[in-house]
C-alpha cells in the first residue's frame, strides 16, 4: 500500500467533531483516558470524555511550534508570512525568532546543519498541513507562541541544534504517550508515522550533536542529552515517552496552566487548567 492510499481516507474527508465521534464510533477515554493523561492534566477533563480528535489537536499544538520554529529559523518568515496558514486559523501571532546566520546564503554555512533544516523545516510545514486536512473543521487554531521563550535558537548552529533537539526529543516523547490514547486505527496509523518521521529528526539532530561535542541541558528529569554513549533517548531499548502534562511541563518552561513557548497555553480539550 503506498503512502498516499494509507493517508487519503483522512484527508478526503474532514469531518467535525460531532460527525467524526458519531460517524467512526468513537468511544471517549473517560476516566481511564484521563489517567493516562498523567496527573495535573486530569483536572481539564472532569466534564468530559477525551476523543481521538482531542488528542491529535493536542499534537497540532506541537505540530505548529515545530513548523513555526523551523520556518522562521530558515527563512526568517512565520508559517502565515510564508501564505503556508492563514490569518482566520490562528488564535494569536507567533513571536520572537529569526533567521539563523549560518543559512545566509552569503554566510559561512555549515553545510550538514543546513541539510538538517531544509528536510526537517518541508516534513514539519507538512504535518501541520496533513493534520489540519486530516481534522477538517474541527483542527484547533495556531495558539499564541513565543520562539524566544528561553532565550536561544537562533545565534548560532550550537544554539539552533539545542533547542531543534529538545523539540524533537520532547516531540517523539509525546507521540509515545499519545499513540495508546487513540482508538480509530486509521488515525492511530497516520500518527504513529508522524511519530517515525519526528524519531528519524532527533536521530538525526542526536548524532550531529554528539559530533560536534555540544553539552546539551535535560528538559526533564526523564531526559537523556545526545552524547556518543546515548545517541538515542531509550531506555532497555525502549523510547522514553511522557504524558501530555509532563510535555506541557516542558513547553510552558514550567508554568502552571500557560508560559514559555505558550503563553497563552495550547488550544483544545488537553492542556493543563
Amino acid at each position: 500500500m503506498s503512502a498516499a492510499e494509507t493517508v487519503n481516507p483522512l484527508t478526503e474527508k474532514p469531518v467535525d467533531r460531532r460527525g467524526f465521534v458519531k460517524g467512526m464510533g468513537l468511544a471517549g477515554l473517560g476516566v481511564a483516558g484521563a489517567t493516562l493523561l498523567g496527573g495535573s492534566t486530569q483536572k481539564a477533563f472532569a466534564a468530559g470524555a477525551i476523543t481521538d480528535v482531542d488528542v491529535l489537536n493536542f499534537a497540532l499544538n506541537l505540530e505548529y511550534l515545530e513548523a513555526e520554529f523551523y520556518s522562521v529559523a530558515m527563512t526568517g518568515k512565520t508559517l502565515t508570512q510564508l501564505g503556508m496558514l492563514p490569518e482566520s486559523a490562528t488564535s494569536g501571532p507567533t513571536r520572537g525568532g529569526h533567521k539563523v546566520k549560518i543559512f545566509d546564503s552569503d554566510g559561512d554555512n555549515d553545510t550538514d546543519v543546513q541539510a538538517i533544516l531544509t528536510n526537517i523545516t518541508r516534513d514539519e510545514q507538512e504535518h501541520v498541513a496533513f493534520l489540519r486536512k486530516a481534522l477538517g473543521s474541527a483542527a484547533i487554531k495556531k495558539p499564541t507562541i513565543n520562539l524566544d521563550a528561553l532565550g536561544i535558537g537562533f545565534n548560532e548552529d550550537r544554539d539552533f541544534l539545542i533547542l531543534a533537539r529538545a523539540f524533537e526529543d520532547t516531540g517523539v516523547s509525546a507521540y509515545g504517550g499519545a499513540l495508546p490514547l487513540i482508538q480509530n486505527k486509521t488515525y492511530l496509523e497516520a500518527a504513529g508515522r508522524i511519530a517515525l518521521v519526528e524519531a528519524y529528526h532527533a536521530g538525526c539532530i542526536r548524532l550531529r550533536i554528539s559530533q560536534t561535542g555540544f553539552k546539551v541541558p535535560q528538559t526533564d528529569k526523564q531526559d537523556i542529552p545526545p552524547s556518543y554513549a546515548h545517541l538515542f533517548t531509550e531506555v532497555g531499548g525502549l523510547a522514553v515517552v511522557r504524558s501530555p502534562a509532563q510535555v506541557l511541563d516542558i513547553v510552558y518552561n514550567k508554568g502552571q496552566s500557560r508560559g514559555g513557548f505558550f503563553p497563552d497555553g495550547v488550544n483544545g480539550k488537553i492542556h493543563i487548567s
